[in-house]
């Protein structure tokens, strides 16, 4: 009997596809690619057509053997990697090991990991596409020249060792412009004035409010309390009357089907999962999950690395039917909703979905980890959502004249407006289960996703930035919504002011938000920079190079590091560092991957123009700042400290370096090091501790040093109630890690390993007594209590410190919290239980918070800690 070999890539598809496969067939797994350019500079024959010269991957001799092994036994090798052009390189490599004559060789894709997908692929081989594997080879070799050129220069340039990649050298770049545009961020004042209105006569229905819109025929914005005196004069004595009432049905269509970087920004802002780890759940959830049923696992979502939203008419025939039976026929469009993928994308795939609508998600939770649970009802609601009819509103708003009564009023007339909506028909918000925004959504809005089979979209238009939103607020406001209907009203009826009255409430505008993982993706899709298979990757290696720090709350903040990296790279006029250009670049890549364009024509154009600018670029200054003076005196020899900059921050070495080494820490660029006193007692030597920063953050250090080198994390004021022990701040040793919060006896004679994932306030909760609450990141910083049963939390409000505290203490007023709780605060939504270790799959191997800059005298305590 004949025998096929199937290879795939991972173990887990191995042994999913081979449970549909069954006799007659074998399947084994590459393990990811089995071949790439080895790490030295000739690796890429630049006078030879940018030839390269492949090496076997370390380690992956034997796979390699296993496979050649299996292929002589086989008649037939079918090559099912990756649906990707990563993927189509993998085969490749795989088939220029396993060549023979008599061996026949075919590509087959499987874009769904279930019987009708593996029996399609199957059915359906082809020959390899070299114009796919080009554009990956062109890819790599970019990304090889670019990444080792533009490394030596940094190193000449800044500090040996420092490294800068092809593209993620431009996400720093937006990251960084990010940053200085909040740095020089100016606060403009503004005020929006609104006002409590009623019917005249009588006054028996609803009040409700009204914002001011317009003074004299023209957009009013108030920008000083002066003004806005003048104003609220004039209304607290106007005439108001309705002008105009406008009733109309609004709908809200339902967005696309997941993309891969509209699912990363949903992750990011719902489940709080970064980019690097959705992508590793969706890619256990297309390999296959054991739902103790046909005998092994089965694929729950199709291929994950996709931008385009094309579904397949049978998956829309069976979403159909399923939106019937479950939510109605009246929640299914008339024709199937179509969108429109965005320019360039690869619609070789489907968008993101359930390989079958039929599996619910609560059907199968007991079957899966938490996380797989939550992103697969993430795919599963989205998809769904695709195929319903719009949600159905209300809408009622009215414009309402104000006539000052005052002898000489600032404007003679204002315009105010009013708007209200209640939901008519849930339609697609039925099944998204209190989701407010989604990404992508507004790329439907224009579009005919409501039966007419047009769906969806032009590309979304660029998003203003929140400082220009701040400013239009004055106007804007007026626009909003409120979730609720008005009063009836009549054109020419008299309105009479009622509690609130006229309200004047001053704003600021605020600067741009950082990027986060989701809003960085965002950003990166809609400028055209990489294709959804590396996204994550670009996120990731920003970070283990420790360009930016994530804050709490996950926004990226550059460090200084990564600011002299990108100015020096700007400065040598680069245009790898063209944001433009990397998008150009990316569409030229595709040109290789369509058959529109050689390799060999995309490197040579490119590296004779990026040669001639690296040779320019290295006969510039040095990027690191100059070494200056300080008024400090070396410990050790008694000459003067200069304060240098290194790739680990600043620090304070002696002038007469390299005869005197000594060196000491220097957490600012003002020249000397931050201290601060503390009651705490050194367990060593018994001396005051004082807390010093450095630049893993603050730490503990003995006023002996040097006698004494003790070095503690610094507790957080709240003692672990399990132990009694103190509280501290745990950072992962790897980049990118979840920082979390446990107790400082991890490594006493009787070890605690009480965790929390929100950070530990010392107050005590109002409603249970509970001697601590925990501080929750996100949109809305709220305090949270950490006991399991307890339902209290409440919004930190405007103006209060990063921690909580009005005072910026990190504190919060125990007074004002309980003043803030009562029976109508709203259950929490929960945290990590107390006690409770985190989840598994995000346990991070971590170490305390403190630090100091490398090469500094005394090192800060850098306790090994895994999470268990």
């Amino acid at each position: 009997m004949a025998k096929t070999l199937v290879i795939v890539e991972s173990p887990a598809k191995a042994k999913t596809i081979k449970k549909y496969l069954g006799n007659g067939y074998e399947v084994f797994a590459s393990k990811g690619h089995v071949k790439d350019l080895p790490k030295k500079q000739n690796a890429v024959d630049v006078q030879n057509d940018f030839a390269e010269t492949y090496e076997v991957i370390e380690g992956k001799e034997k796979v390699l053997e296993e496979l050649k092994s299996a292929a002589k036994k086989a008649d037939e090798v079918l090559l099912a990697t990756d649906p990707d052009r990563e993927g189509e390189a993998i085969a490749f490599h795989i088939s220029e090991e396993i060549k023979n004559p008599r061996l026949k060789v075919a590509r087959v894709e499987f874009h769904e990991i279930t019987k009708k997908g593996v029996d399609h692929g199957v059915h359906n081989p082809r020959k390899l596409d070299e114009n796919l594997y080009d554009a990956q080879r062109a890819r790599r070799v970019l990304d090889r020249i670019v990444g080792y050129d533009v490394s030596a220069l940094v190193w000449s340039k800044l500090a040996f060792g420092l490294s800068a990649g092809r593209v993620q050298s431009v996400a720093l770049r937006l990251i960084v412009d990010r940053e200085r545009e909040i740095e020089a961020f100016v606060p403009e004042e503004y005020w929006n004035i609104a006002v409590g209105l009623t019917a005249a006569s009588p006054p028996t229905r609803a009040p409700f409010v009204a914002k001011l819109a317009a003074a004299d025929g023209k957009k009013l914005e108030v920008t000083n309390g002066e003004v806005a005196a003048k104003v609220r004069a004039d209304l607290e004595t106007a005439r108001f009357r309705v002008a105009k009432v406008v009733r109309r049905e609004q709908k809200r269509n339902p967005p696309a089907p997941y993309t891969t970087s509209k699912l990363q920004q949903d992750a990011t802002n719902y489940l709080h999962f970064g980019a690097k780890r959705t992508m590793q759940i969706a890619q256990a959830l297309y390999e296959g999950i054991d739902l103790k049923r046909d005998g092994g696992p089965v694929g729950l979502i199709t291929y994950m690395r996709t931008d385009s939203t094309r579904v397949s008419d049978d998956a829309i025939a069976e979403v159909r039917g399923v939106v019937a039976k479950r939510y109605g026929k009246e929640f299914v469009p008339e024709r199937p909703n179509v969108y429109k993928s965005k320019k360039n994308a690869q619609d070789a795939h489907e968008a993101i979905r359930p390989t079958s609508v039929e599996i619910h998600p609560d059907s199968i939770k007991k079957y899966l980890k938490d996380e797989q649970y939550k992103l697969y009802k993430l795919i599963w609601n989205r998809f769904v959502a695709s195929q319903m009819n719009p949600a159905v509103y209300d809408r009622t708003t009215v414009e309402i004249d104000a006539t000052p009564a005052v002898a000489a009023p600032a404007y003679r007339s204002y315009l105010a407006r009013a708007s209200g909506r209640i939901l008519k028909f849930a339609g697609w918000l039925q099944v998204t289960e209190g989701q407010q925004e989604f990404a992508g959504e507004e790329e439907s809005a224009g579009g005919a996703a409501d039966g007419s089979g047009g769906g969806g979209a032009a590309p979304a238009p660029v998003e203003a930035s929140a400082a220009e939103a701040e400013r239009a607020a004055p106007g804007a406001s007026a626009e909003e919504d409120s979730e609720a209907l008005l009063p009836d009203m009549k054109e020419g009826e008299a309105l009479a002011v009622s509690p609130p009255g006229v309200i004047t409430d001053q704003k600021f505008t605020q600067p741009p938000p950082r990027y986060n993982e989701g809003s960085l993706v965002r950003e990166l899709e809609k400028r055209g920079i990489g294709r959804p298979s590396t996204y994550a990757e670009i996120i990731s290696k920003v970070q283990q190079r420790a360009y930016v720090e994530k804050r709490e709350g996950g926004a990226f903040q550059p460090t200084l590091l990564g600011k002299f990296v990108v100015d020096g790279l700007v400065r040598s006029n680069l245009d790898i560092m063209d944001p433009n250009f990397t998008a150009q670049m990316e569409e030229e890549l595709d040109a290789v991957g369509a058959g529109n364009l050689k390799r060999e024509q995309l490197l040579k154009r490119f590296y004779k123009k990026f040669r001639e600018q690296l040779d320019k670029s290295k006969k510039l200054a040095p990027w690191k700042p100059e070494a200056e003076k300080t008024d400090l005196v070396c410990d050790e020899c008694g000459s003067m400290m200069l304060k240098k900059w290194g790739k680990n921050g600043w620090f304070l070495s002696c002038e007469r370096y390299p005869k005197c080494k000594a060196t000491r820490d220097l957490s600012d660029a003002r020249g000397s090091a931050a201290v601060r006193e503390t009651d705490i007692s050194c367990d060593k030597c018994g001396k005051p501790m004082i807390i010093k920063t450095g630049r893993f953050g603050d730490f503990l250090s003995c006023t002996g040093y040097p006698t004494c080198k003790n070095t503690r994390p610094v507790p957080l004021g709240v003692a672990c109630p399990n132990c009694g022990g103190d509280l501290i701040e745990i950072r992962p040793r790897k980049k990118g890690g979840r920082t979390f919060y446990g107790c400082s006896n991890w490594n006493a004679e009787q070890k605690c390993d009480f965790k929390l994932w929100q950070k530990p306030v010392p107050v005590p909760c109002p409603q249970c007594g509970a001697k601590f609450v925990t501080r929750t990141a996100g949109k809305k910083a709220m305090l949270v209590c950490a006991t399991k049963d307890c339902g209290f939390k409440q919004e930190i409000v405007e103006g209060e410190g990063e921690d909580g505290a009005a005072d910026g203490s990190g504190a919060p007023d125990a007074a004002s919290i309980v003043a803030g709780a009562g029976a109508g605060a709203a259950p929490a939504a929960r945290p990590e239980p107390t006690g409770a270790a985190p989840a598994a799959a995000e346990r991070p191997e971590a170490a305390p918070t403190p630090g100091a800059t490398k090469g500094a005298g005394e090192k800060p305590a850098r306790a090994r800690r895994t999470a268990s």
